[in-house]
């Protein structure tokens, strides 16, 4: 696996394959480069598919002590990788992910081709719109799962998987699956408690006028497409999709679809 040293002398560990324009593939949290391995095949032909592992996930190293603003951080090194390309690069993210994209494509607005987000978890867009009793109420619960964690805690890892993927899905998951999730829950939960410190506004938001696509699973909770109107109402170039009988799981469930949709996104 390739890495990218970072300015801040740590490095980004990612995958490369195919060849063509770039197409960075932002995976979840908590999730790896690897996340994407359903979906890459597919794009491989048309384009050079770099699936990083964020930072402090896989084999990238972890993010300095400290950090102000753990999202932001995160699209730093995913800003370095957009650097590293030649041209303009097409980006998308998953989740979390769409988290860090959405960052790392605001900040380099001019090196991005378009954005393509599948279930962003960007409460934010909820704040910028002044859903704020929706904002609380999505707060109390994930805070929550972060205190829990916080604790040592780390089986409430259970109520974020059955919150995003459906009553009872964190016991149908494989044993060895169960366990990566658990010792995962500290990684999660920071990335989930630097949702909810996001601060970019309305205006950066709307300023952003490269195409971006956002996609929706048709059997995801509630809160997926209230983020997802909150976010094409603000995004002056925002297309919606809705994926029928997918959930937040999607790269798993839907790879080929994902791979259409990304393939048609420019």
């Amino acid at each position: 696996m390739p890495f990218l040293e970072l300015p801040n002398g740590r490095r980004l560990a990612f995958g490369a394959s195919g060849g063509g324009a770039p197409l960075i593939l932002i995976h979840g949290s908590p999730g790896e480069g690897r996340s994407w391995a359903k979906v890459a095949p597919s794009l491989a032909s048309s384009y050079l598919v770099l699936t990083p592992d964020l930072p402090g996930y896989g084999k990238s190293d972890p993010l300095p002590p400290g950090v102000a603003d753990h999202t932001a951080a995160m699209a730093e090194a995913i800003v370095a990788l957009i650097d590293a390309q030649d041209g303009r690069v097409r980006l998308a993210g998953h989740s979390y992910g769409g988290n860090v994209a959405i960052h790392a494509a605001l900040a380099r607005q001019d090196k991005i081709r378009d954005l393509t987000l599948f279930e962003s978890v960007f409460f934010r867009a909820l704040a910028v719109n002044g859903a704020v009793e929706r904002l609380a109420e999505a707060r109390r619960f994930f805070l929550a799962y972060v205190a829990a964690v916080d604790a040592g805690r780390n089986e409430a890892v259970e109520d974020m998987v059955d919150f995003w993927f459906g009553e009872g899905a964190f016991g149908r998951m494989p044993a060895p699956i169960r366990d990566h999730l658990r010792k995962g829950a500290s990684a999660n939960a920071a990335d989930v408690r630097a949702t909810f410190a996001e601060t970019l506004t309305r205006e950066a938001l709307a300023g952003f006028d490269k195409p971006v696509r956002l996609v929706l699973g048709g059997s995801s909770p509630a809160i997926a497409g209230e983020i997802l109107a909150s976010l094409g109402a603000v995004l002056p170039v925002a297309r919606q999709n809705l994926l029928a009988g997918a959930g937040h799981g999607l790269l798993d469930t839907h790879p080929e679809a994902v791979a259409g949709l990304l393939m048609g996104a420019a």
